[in-house]
């Protein structure tokens, strides 16, 4: 019976109207050529762009196999000759293909891409395509679901049942996705599996066919068909393809987790370029790539080579050939066949890049090195809890004129070099900033190779950075001349070196769990198709970061290219610690990998990433850090102190809400388990990152400003107000900085930082900016965050080290149940070796009630209150104090 429908179900695909096919031009697949071919009529046939009342016009077709379009639409933007913002069109008409939708624009372009895609992005096919406008300004395409090549000739267009995709992800199976059900119970003589030499295929015995799923029904479009013997190792460079009765194919087989056999592991630490005045090695790994060659530039705008040098392969897949000269300023690419294709691509591994990345340089990385660098210095630290970390972007630090920074190091690495740099007002600016305030570590959002930047439009362009392109070279469009490679890297040491200097230890903010792009448009599957990526079994790429694509980190190669990386920051660039950007996406073994790595590097080093991803699952979240010195972003007290970020309306206890205790709590042990109510998923304090606000959602300022429902970046705001924004700009990272674990603060949130509402400004510039007036505006709140910096670094009472000692020397005070939004403890018995005997905290959340909290016997210096933060006595009390709405007192004997 199942043979039955599945014999009916192939009739009413090859003969029903709306597909416009007739029994005359059905035939049967025969070998590899399509032979379905139907005849679709064109919109635009003999028209031009005038006929539509527009410019441009894009005609798109789709068809889908399923025949459910309800979700799919269009997102098209123009690419050339100026690439513009995009927008989403709907399918408002159907004919005998499918659905299809009429896009006009105002303007002439040449070049326009699209995305068939649902509004909650997820896409038909990954890659981003792209049509050319020819001179009608009309372009017609016919678009089939699931396959990247469109046709422009609807004479061709072939609805045939389509293999979608063929993997091998063992050396003996090949999974693959159908757009029609196929009998798994009927495949004999059906299926053959080929090995391809030039165009002569060698049959492949194959054993058997049976459906991927377990569960499924016989009758299925996910088949896994089995060999009889496996491909051999070296021969993973070959083409190989499947062949189903009915159905057409028109790719590859794609090798996939065989190539994460350990037969293709490679150790050496040598991969990319390796420089000597007498010869340079040139190592990189493809075991998919038939033939690869080394093309040698003299320029980095030369379209040719002016030499191309065949590389030799080795059994794990390592191509490598040295070149016996002194190729220091040269420039250079690599090109691979693989599955059938031809490829360009600049070195994954790439140490320096020409202008834009368009193609790898050729330098001693000694000419980089400033002077005095073979004795940089890294600021004495001992454990991560001793870190206070201060989140900035190289351009937003320093950009505005109220810097004072030099006109020509304005937003680039050199203004972070600047020492004595002032605002017009006389408030110290830049890095002087950082050093008055005393913050011990900066975080510096993404600066590896950003592809989304073009580096000669540094007026023109800004981005936050988290969209790589390469990851062993910074980002040229911050130096003052990213046309030469050597420059960008040398002002990022001087940089890290000026940092140093000053005291502050550097901590890249690093994006390894995505890439801007993929397909032609990424190194990484350029140098080895579909391995860097996870895909589905469909082959499209999955999209767990929202970015498009997510990194397979859990491949050892994969692995590998990460800790190669960060060691190589670590070792070239003296960085002391790393955020890594969705921690959620990677495995645990490869987190594991890096720490070790690192720490057996800079046994110093900070780690810590955010434990959740961008819609995909969480490989890698809160409690799987325990025990691997890495941590995460503490996301549960950043929402308990300052309300929901994804409802701007909703306060936290920093404005004086009802219901966080419990959490305030947590916070305060370090989110430790601290007995059977008090208890989170840290099993150490250095594993915690306790914040309130950072680049993303809201600035703290922004945030409270619409809980309190005002907007006082645009109008002027009532003095009570300002008052209160003020306070709960103190008393929310008092909070932080008194609590165990490691505190991370928002750069300028010490003065009140305001993005103008705007809660994901990663593309424009202008609410990202660092406004240096608002210091002197501000300047109280400067001066509390700066006594608070000061209370944590001088008493190690608040950056205990271990969940033991916080147990012994962390005790709450029980408050009678009118307090419901108060918190107090004592940190007691020169807690982690602390010259103050016993410490007294108290958090009041009341928004408008002053409270009165009894306290142990004896005299108590109070040096934090609500206007006045630090180590000097402010006054002494006894038996209780008084606390002010919205603030914390310290106090100790």
């Amino acid at each position: 019976m199942k043979k039955f429908w599945y014999i009916l179900m192939v009739l009413i695909l090859t003969v029903l109207p709306c597909f416009g096919f007739s029994a005359d031009n059905v035939q049967a697949t025969k070998g590899f050529e399509k032979v379905q071919v139907s005849k679709f009529i064109s919109l635009s046939e003999g028209k031009t762009a005038q006929d539509f009342g527009a410019e441009t016009v894009l005609i798109v077709h789709y068809h889908r196999p399923d025949g459910k379009y309800e979700p799919w639409n269009l997102w098209i933007w123009p690419s050339e000759p100026v690439s513009k913002e995009g927008n989403r069109y709907l399918f408002e008409a159907e004919d005998d293909f499918g659905k299809y939708a009429i896009i006009t624009f105002d303007e002439k372009h040449t070049e326009l891409g699209f995305i068939v895609r649902t509004d909650n992005w997820d896409k038909d096919i990954s890659v981003d395509r792209f049509v050319t406008i020819p001179e009608s300004g009309v372009a017609e395409i016919w678009v089939l679901s699931g396959i990247e090549n469109y046709y422009v000739d609807p004479s061709t267009v072939d609805l045939s049942p389509r293999v979608l995709a063929a993997i091998m992800d063992s050396f003996d199976e090949v999974q693959l996705e159908l757009t029609v059900p196929f009998d798994t119970k009927d495949w004999q003589g059906k299926v053959n599996f080929y090995m391809m030499d030039e165009t002569t295929p060698t049959e492949i015995p194959v054993s058997d066919v049976y459906k991927t799923d377990p569960t499924d029904v016989s009758l299925t479009t996910k088949i896994t068909v089995k060999l009889q013997q496996p491909i051999k190792p070296e021969n993973v460079d070959k083409l190989y393809k499947v062949e189903i009765e009915d159905y057409v194919f028109d790719g590859y087989v794609i090798l996939r987790n065989v190539l994460d056999d350990e037969v293709f592991h490679y150790y050496g630490d040598d991969l990319g370029v390796t420089y000597t005045q007498t010869q340079s090695t040139f190592k990189v790994w493809s075991p998919v790539s038939s033939q690869a060659n080394l093309l040698l530039f003299e320029k980095y705008n030369d379209e040719k080579p002016y030499k191309t040098i065949p590389m030799k392969k080795e059994i794990n897949g390592l191509w490598q050939v040295t070149v016996p000269e002194d190729l220091k300023g040269k420039y250079y690419m690599y090109e691979f066949v693989s599955y059938g294709e031809t490829r360009r691509t600049i070195d994954i591994y790439s140490t320096a890049l020409a202008v834009n990345s368009i193609k790898s340089a050729i330098v001693d990385l000694k000419d980089t090195d400033p002077v005095g660098w073979d004795k940089d210095t890294r600021p004495q630290f001992s454990n991560p809890e001793d870190a206070i970390i201060y989140e900035i972007h190289v351009k937003d630090f320093t950009i505005d004129e109220s810097s004072g920074i030099p006109k020509e190091y304005q937003g680039k690495y050199l203004g972070l070099t600047v020492e004595d740099s002032q605002s017009p007002t006389g408030v110290k600016t830049g890095l002087a900033h950082l050093k008055e305030l005393g913050v011990t570590h900066v975080h510096i959002m993404p600066f590896q190779d950003v592809g989304s930047l073009d580096e000669t439009k540094f007026d023109e362009q800004y981005g936050w950075g988290y969209d790589p392109y390469v990851y062993n070279v910074p980002e040229g469009i911050y130096s003052t001349n990213p046309y030469d490679p050597v420059v960008r890297i040398n002002e990022v040491k001087q940089m890290v070196q000026s940092l140093h200097k000053n005291g502050i230890r550097v901590i890249m903010d690093v994006v390894y769990n995505h890439t801007y792009q993929v397909g032609k448009s990424s190194p990484f599957d350029q140098t080895v198709p579909y391995f860097y990526y996870r895909t589905d079994g469909t082959g499209k790429y999955t999209n767990g970061s929202g970015c498009g694509n997510e990194i397979a980190t859990e491949r050892f190669m994969v692995r590998k290219y990460i800790v190669d990386s960060v060691k190589y920051w670590v070792t070239e660039y003296h960085v002391d610690g790393y955020r890594f950007d969705l921690l959620g996406l990677f495995d645990k073994e490869t987190v594991k990998a890096i720490s070790q790595e690192l720490h057996a590097i800079l046994p110093e080093i900070v780690l810590y990433g955010e434990p959740w991803t961008g819609g995909g699952p969480i490989l890698f979240g809160k409690g799987d850090q325990k025990g691997l010195e890495i941590a995460v972003f503490n996301d549960d007290i950043r929402d308990a102190i300052r309300g929901s970020v994804f409802d701007e309306k909703v306060k936290g206890f920093g404005l004086g809400a009802t219901g966080q205790k419990t959490k305030i709590e947590r916070g305060i042990v370090g989110s430790i388990e601290y007995n059977s109510r008090i208890k989170s998923w840290a099993q150490d304090p250095q594993e915690t990152i306790n914040y309130v606000s950072n680049h993303d959602n809201h600035t703290l300022w922004d945030k409270n400003a619409l809980a309190l429902g005002v907007k006082p970046w645009q109008q002027k705001i009532d003095e009570k107000t300002l008052e209160t924004l003020k306070s709960s700009q103190k008393f929310s990272n008092a909070m932080v900085l008194t609590m165990q674990g490691v505190p991370f603060l928002h750069g300028g949130v010490d003065f009140a930082r305001t993005k103008q509402g705007n809660h994901n400004p990663y593309n424009v510039l202008d609410p990202n900016v660092i406004d240096w007036n608002r210091k002197s505006e501000f300047y109280d709140v400067f001066e509390y965050y700066q006594g608070m910096i000061k209370l944590r670094k001088e008493h190690p009472a608040f950056r205990m080290t271990d969940a033991a000692a916080i147990k012994k020397h962390l005790e709450f005070i029980e408050l009678s149940r009118e307090y419901t939004k108060t918190v107090a403890y004592i940190l007691k018995d020169n807690a982690n070796k602390d010259s103050w005997k016993n410490i007294v905290v108290i958090y009041n959340g009341e928004p408008e009630k002053t409270v009165s909290i009894e306290l142990p016997k004896g005299n108590w210096n109070v040096v934090v209150d609500k206007n006045t933060a630090g180590t000097e006595v402010l006054r002494v009390v006894k038996n209780k104090v008084e606390i002010e709405p919205l603030s914390i007192c310290v106090l100790y004997q």
